[in-house]
């Protein structure tokens, strides 16, 4: 078993610069456990489809991942049922991108995987305005999206950035 160290950003970007971004990786995760410890399958990975389980909250968490045979992570998808999310992932340098799609749409979260937890983070990427850090606030738990009814995404992706306010930056 490894840990995962990673920090994840609410963000804002310009439409130009979603379509300087390219094609992305599309992909479809679903969440076959929720809670303690969260069991996801996800397809669009370069690798194949990716079987993964976490547990803790924060910045450093309990996390062990594998590639899987598509049959295997079919089933796995058909047990989530519709506990799935679907986004475009793109990498620019140390960070990911991440814009959701269907009800989720127009929510964009930054992520950055660390060494240790007090590593200072790069700047953001150009055209990328960071509004606030979410990586605390369980509302972006991505199990707990896959949860919440169409309804209540789309209402939190309207809460989430009208609330944005008093943020004082990456290390501040």
């Amino acid at each position: 078993m490894g840990w995962e160290i990673e920090r994840r950003f609410l963000v804002q970007v310009d439409e130009h610069v979603w379509v300087g971004l390219g094609e992305g990786y599309h992909l479809r995760q679903g969440y076959v456990r929720n809670g303690e410890p969260s069991v996801r399958v996800r397809f669009g990975e370069p690798e194949g489809p990716r079987l993964t389980c976490k547990s803790g909250k924060g910045v450093r968490r309990k996390e062990v991942e594998t590639t899987v045979p598509d049959d295997v992570a079919q089933a796995l998808l058909m047990a989530a049922e519709d506990r799935t999310i679907e986004k475009i992932r793109f990498k620019l340098g140390p960070w990911e991108l991440d814009r959701f799609l269907g009800a989720l749409d127009g929510l964009a979260l930054l992520e950055i995987e660390l060494e240790h937890e007090s590593e200072v983070i790069p700047e953001p990427p150009e055209g990328v305005k960071v509004l606030r850090e979410v990586t605390d606030d369980s509302r972006f738990v991505s199990g707990k999206l896959a949860r919440m009814s169409s309804k209540k995404q789309r209402k939190l992706v309207r809460k989430v950035y009208k609330e944005v306010k008093g943020w004082k930056g990456l290390n501040g």
